[in-house]
């Protein structure tokens, strides 16, 4: 495995535009070359919720899908569904309005809580919510083995079968990745989410 050197960002330093830079040269500089440059800035700092939001739409840019599968009724745009209810799903409307002002395409499905009669694979990443947690098992088992990137940010779903989990360790923002549900669902990560995350498991 190559070797990388891991940079820890802290939300109460990064502005949501730097921190969305700042995770593209995390993810594309390897150990030896130079940290990114301290960058001031006036405006106030990220939430919590807002440095996940970035993270989430970045983790796209770091799949590979099989060919033609992350596209919905010919639209070829990128989907994030949301199941369950939290704060953070404000903060993702948030995010959408700004990209698609900027030009780029971001589409974002709120669910609400979990129903058996919901189509879950209608989408490129599902980002599931704590409040979901009961729930868990019918959900992932809904979209077993299909091209579909889940993601939580609570770490006891870390090893119940979600690929991806966002963690905060001291103040900062990381993640855990399980490899078995990823290669169960035909998509590829790129090896630097690997090496950079704080822990991988295969369950």
């Amino acid at each position: 495995m190559h070797h990388f050197t891991v940079y820890y960002f802290s939300r109460k330093h990064i502005h949501p535009l730097w921190a969305c830079i700042l995770l593209i040269l995390l993810l594309a500089c390897p150990a030896g070359t130079a940290e990114p440059a301290y960058i001031k800035s006036k405006v106030a700092p990220p939430s919590e919720h807002e440095l996940k939001a970035i993270y989430l739409y970045n983790f796209l840019k770091f799949v590979q899908w099989p060919q033609n599968a992350c596209t919905v009724h010919d639209d070829p745009s990128h989907r994030i569904a949301v199941i369950g209810d939290s704060q953070f799903n404000q903060v993702l409307k948030d995010l959408q309005q700004k990209l698609n002002q900027k030009g780029h395409e971001l589409q974002i499905i709120f669910h609400g809580p979990y129903r058996k009669d919901m189509d879950l694979s209608c989408c490129c990443l599902l980002f599931i919510t704590a409040t979901e947690q009961d729930n868990l098992p019918s959900i992932l088992a809904q979209i077993a083995g299909q091209p579909v990137l889940t993601v939580a940010d609570t770490d006891a779903f870390m090893d119940r079968g979600v690929m991806i989990t966002l963690v905060s360790r001291n103040n900062k923002i990381r993640w855990a990745i399980n490899r078995k549900p990823v290669a169960e669902s035909g998509l590829k990560l790129n090896v630097k989410l690997l090496d950079i995350a704080v822990k991988v498991i295969d369950k």
